[in-house]
């Protein structure tokens, strides 16, 4: 017998698509699904469509916030009503490729005895299409750690997952934050390990449109700071402090080179250096580390006033009679090296 899968969709203003979205789930040849529709107070058609669909398939539930808390709050409110063995997400403007996905996964989860099952996507923008392929060392059945959780999408979306492991380990999305994927796969991660089957099977497309996350990145890089902390917070509250090490601070890397950063007023600066500063004293476990943690520091340092930019420049040139160890996957700090100059040239230019 079908074990029952809960399918937590998040909408928000993706009315052009929700259809799409839903047909592909409701013809699913796994049949006993419940689909968890949380409307995060989206303004447009998208709530009359749910209960359009709902009144033809007692499957969907309904769900309405009364304030928004993004993705990643209307995540944790399906979770919360959650009722499945195992749980999944799909994107209320992304769909199904195949009608087979949930059975072929599921099927993969119980007989390779899996926590997880992963299958691989399609990328669709402006009407191309392109295979995300995931990496070699990770297929078939492998252990998930902090060695090489990398290697594999941090989206929800193209993963089912045991409800009780995320139950059971409190694990939650950041909410009313961007890039809130990133911090339930680190704290999944660490939480559970995971014996995973790893398959390169498109099941699942992921449309990048204009006005979507990705699309929109850089408005919100500055909340991969938030991330970070959160995933911090909860590695301490689990005693898992040093699990990731100063692999954390790869998180950092996007916000620390991003020219957004010169269109802050000196009090946000302030705060996110601050921010940066909490992050980095945290990541930075022992003396090995220290070409790593000075390198990730003195991005916190630039953005303060002229003596703190002063100063990054004089440890930038302390970097330079360093010689890198570089340890996949911190590829933060390959790349710290090639920006040097390219922040240098725009401090010296304001």
């Amino acid at each position: 017998m079908e074990k029952l899968l809960s399918i937590v969709i998040p909408v928000f203003n993706t009315d052009l698509y929700l259809k799409e979205c839903l047909d592909s789930i409701i013809n699913q040849t796994y049949s006993n699904i419940e689909i968890i529709c949380v409307d995060d107070c989206s303004p447009d058609n998208s709530a009359e469509i749910i209960k359009e669909y709902a009144a033809k398939d007692n499957r969907i539930k309904y769900i309405r916030h009364t304030e928004n808390k993004f993705q990643g709050g209307a995540r944790n409110t399906g979770i919360q009503a959650a009722n499945g063995k195992y749980i999944t997400f799909v994107d209320s403007d992304d769909y199904l490729l195949d009608m087979d996905c949930y059975k072929n996964a599921v099927d993969n989860l119980e007989k390779y005895d899996a926590d997880i099952s992963i299958f691989s996507f399609t990328e669709e923008k402006k009407g191309q299409k392109f295979n995300y392929k995931l990496s070699s060392s990770v297929l078939g059945i492998k252990s998930l750690n902090s060695s090489n959780f990398t290697k594999v999408h941090c989206s929800p979306c193209n993963k089912i997952f045991k409800l009780d492991d995320i139950k059971n380990h409190k694990l939650s999305f950041p909410e009313k934050l961007k890039f809130e994927d990133e911090a339930f796969w680190y704290k999944y991660i660490a939480a559970v390990e995971p014996k995973a089957y790893v398959e390169n099977k498109y099941y699942y497309a992921y449309r990048i449109r204009s006005g979507s996350t990705m699309d929109t990145r850089d408005k919100y890089i500055y909340h991969y700071l938030d991330v970070t902390l959160d995933i911090i917070s909860y590695l301490k509250l689990t005693g898992k402090e040093n699990y990731y090490g100063s692999a954390l601070l790869n998180l950092l890397y996007s916000p620390a080179v991003s020219d957004e950063i010169y269109k802050l007023s000196e009090e946000d600066r302030k705060i996110v250096a601050d921010k940066f500063y909490q992050c980095i004293n945290f990541a930075g476990q022992n003396i090995k580390d220290i070409n790593e943690r000075v390198g990730a520091r003195v991005y916190a340092y630039f953005i303060e006033n002229k003596f703190i930019r002063e100063k990054y420049i004089e440890e930038i040139k302390k970097l330079s009679k360093i010689k890198y160890k570089i340890l996949k996957p911190n590829l933060f700090f390959y790349k710290l090296k090639r920006e040097i100059n390219r922040i240098i040239l725009q401090i010296k230019n304001k």
